[in-house]
């Protein structure tokens, strides 16, 4: 039976909801600074950066996509 279940997995990487401002973080501003580098545009992402991919998942363009882990983390690299 085809129940129509289409399962596919979001890695969005840091994304600053509001806890990785530099005034109001949770840790150090040299942790921040630290992951920061990591990041080739030198930003963290914005809740706007996975929520795109995602509305594109759900849309009748990304149809198509199925059983698949989609890394969005603005080419973050921990190495």
């Amino acid at each position: 039976m085809n129940r129509d279940i289409i399962l596919n997995t979001v890695n969005p990487g840091p994304v600053n909801t509001g806890y990785l401002d530099m005034g109001t973080a949770d840790r150090p501003s040299e942790v921040l600074e630290s992951v920061l580098a990591h990041f080739p545009t030198g930003r963290f992402g914005e809740p706007d950066d996975p929520a795109r991919l995602i509305a594109w998942l759900i849309s009748d363009e990304g149809r198509w996509m199925v059983g698949q882990v989609l890394d969005t983390e603005g080419g973050f690299r921990r190495w």
